[in-house]
């Protein structure tokens, strides 16, 4: 395990300079959301992805679903939108994994205005009740800058993502990895069973970087 753990390393910090040189969507809000960094937001999907059919700039969004507090005070109210944008996008082949990565550089609160945070991709699944491959626990490439592989739970029985949890739970062939580039945060999904296909409502784990 550890010796695919580090091959996994391997293919993020070669895929990643290409990454950097993309540049995000321009006319960002001035505000900044900043999210402890111990806090997980849960979200859902809230269109298709699709490697054979996305391209660079291509907008991402996922809807929260659990309000997100600090202390008593709640940051994000359920419903809120994550806007993300497509960065980097590779299709399957024989020879190498699919991948995208993403950044999601934005938020929309629900009945508010628009703030910009920076927030990285710390868990997958399917949505609830989705028929999927055998549960598997979460598998994810170590972080550029974090030579520990990424685990994850061990019961999922409910179906429903926690805002601790980590990795991919119940897509076969679904790898995650982030890096941190020019101070954003860009999430690496890859796939070495075809191209990395997301279905609309797919349970989405984020998490700001420590400070």
């Amino acid at each position: 395990m550890l010796k695919a753990g580090i091959l996994m390393v391997t293919a993020l910090i070669f895929v990643m300079p290409s990454v950097a040189q993309t540049n995000a969507p321009s006319g960002a809000p001035a505000n900044t959301l900043n999210v402890p960094s111990d806090q997980g937001i849960v979200a859902r999907l809230a269109n298709d992805l699709d490697a054979s059919r996305v391209k660079m700039g291509d907008t991402v969004q996922a809807e929260i679903t659990r309000d997100v507090k600090r202390g008593h005070d709640t940051l994000l109210k359920k419903g809120s939108t994550l806007t993300g944008h497509i960065a980097k996008v590779e299709a399957y082949s024989k020879d190498n994994p699919s991948i995208v990565a993403i950044v999601f550089d934005q938020v929309t609160a629900k009945g508010g205005q628009a703030s910009t945070l920076n927030v990285r991709i710390e868990a997958l699944a399917p949505a609830p009740g989705v028929s999927t491959d055998s549960l598997q626990d979460g598998r994810g490439m170590a972080q550029t800058n974090i030579n520990s592989a990424v685990g994850g739970d061990k019961d999922l029985s409910s179906g429903e993502l926690m805002a601790t949890s980590v990795g991919v739970h119940g897509i076969r062939g679904m790898t995650l990895g982030s890096s941190v580039q020019a101070g954003k945060q860009y999430s690496v999904i890859q796939c070495t069973s075809g191209d990395v296909k997301l279905k609309k409502g797919t349970q989405i784990v984020f998490k700001a970087p420590e400070q």
